[in-house]
């Protein structure tokens, strides 16, 4: 099954405790769940064009689109901004 896989960072730094919300190809809810402590984060999904959101205490919002192919994995960088 592919995957959307990556590691959240603010400022550049790795972080934990970021929360992430994705939806998928028509816009519905489908999944959410906190990076670990390294940052790190893997959805399974199905191909298509998905939205990954994060989002942290003091940073900014980020928001991404993902393309999946089929049988392929994705590797994203989700990179926050502190002061927003």
């Amino acid at each position: 099954m592919p995957s959307i896989t990556g590691e959240a960072k603010i400022d550049g730094a790795p972080a934990g405790g970021v929360y992430l919300r994705l939806a998928g190809p028509s816009g519905e809810f489908v999944s959410e769940q906190y990076t670990k402590d390294d940052g790190r984060f893997t959805f399974h999904v199905a191909e298509g064009s998905w939205t990954l959101e994060a989002r942290a205490a003091g940073a900014s919002t980020h928001t991404q689109t993902v393309q999946v192919a089929s049988g392929g994995d994705e590797a994203i960088s989700v990179d926050l901004t502190r002061g927003n």
